[in-house]
């Protein structure tokens, strides 16, 4: 199957009764189960937990950052995914290398590893300084669920999450995701509509490795409305925020006497970005600088 780059667009029905976000997000969620080493089971769910980062990011701040925390009772822990507007995304699992059994229908089991008891809170910072965090229960531990639970939860709109990720022997062959809300003139017959066509056509992914792009998915999806697209195809990527410099800041809070005993035993302060799985590495002499002593400290 030919892989189309990522990405993702907005658009809304022209009779006002649906808008859609759309995203392919394969070669983002490939890289992540690199950087990580993912499982087969964590994969599907950390790939669909970025694929809905992704998506809701737009919908619901126009700058700034979205964060989704997944934690339930479940062995892979605590999933956390930071998106942005602008179509960048980071996150992790856990517990990158646990492995479940499929499920009953043949699936990846992303509901047992998550858990079914817990919670998922999700902070937006809209960039002024001032995040603020919403938290709802699991509604079954599946991410496209439980983000399609938060959203009638906090915004009282009805709404349809779709989030998938296929994976072969290789890796991760197709992977992304749809959101539809239901905007104020729907009627009953919008519903029918949709259920009727994701009765008909499919799993998105099913759709993704039969060739389709992005806009020929949105169309199959949404058959029986005139779509009119709200913003151009625009590019999506796993983009990390660490850095070394970023690191050395962040050694500048441990306590001076810490800092002497790292430099002396250690030799180097060592640290990995949870997000992308970097290590960063500070040296003997500059840690003896940050604390105050200089190079020739013995």
């Amino acid at each position: 199957m030919k892989s189309e780059p990522d990405g993702i667009l907005k658009a809304i029905s022209t009779d006002g009764s649906v808008r859609a976000v759309i995203a392919t997000t394969t070669h983002l969620v490939a890289y992540a189960r690199q950087k990580h080493q993912l499982s087969f089971t964590a994969t599907a769910t950390l790939g669909r937990a970025l694929t809905a980062g992704l998506l809701l990011a737009p919908l619901i701040t126009r700058q700034g950052q979205v964060a989704l925390k997944f934690q339930g009772n479940g062995p892979l822990g605590k999933v956390f995914v930071d998106a942005s507007p602008q179509g960048t995304v980071r996150g992790y699992v856990e517990n990158p290398q646990v492995e479940l059994p499929l499920n009953a229908l043949g699936n990846f089991d992303v509901g047992a590893a998550i858990g079914k008891t817990g919670y998922l809170h999700v902070t937006i910072d809209n960039g002024f300084g001032h995040p603020y965090t919403s938290t709802v229960e699991l509604a079954s531990g599946e991410i496209g669920e439980d983000v399609n639970n938060y959203l009638v939860n906090s915004d009282q709109t009805g709404s349809l999450v779709l989030v998938g990720v296929h994976l072969n022997s290789q890796g991760v062959e197709a992977a992304g995701g749809l959101i539809v809300q239901l905007l104020p003139d729907h009627t009953e017959q919008t519903i029918c509509r949709i259920e009727d066509n994701l009765t008909t056509f499919g799993s998105f992914t099913f759709l993704m490795r039969r060739g389709m792009d992005l806009e020929k998915i949105l169309a199959r999806l949404l058959h029986g409305f005139t779509l009119q697209t709200i913003t151009p195809l625009h590019p999506v990527s796993f983009q990390c925020k660490c850095s070394s410099e970023r690191f050395y800041e962040a050694l500048k809070v441990i306590d001076k006497a810490e800092l002497v005993a790292m430099a002396q035993q250690e030799g180097q302060a060592e640290g990995r970005c949870h997000f992308c799985n970097q290590y960063y590495y500070v040296g003997k002499e500059r840690l003896l600088d940050l604390a105050g002593l200089g190079v020739n400290t013995q």
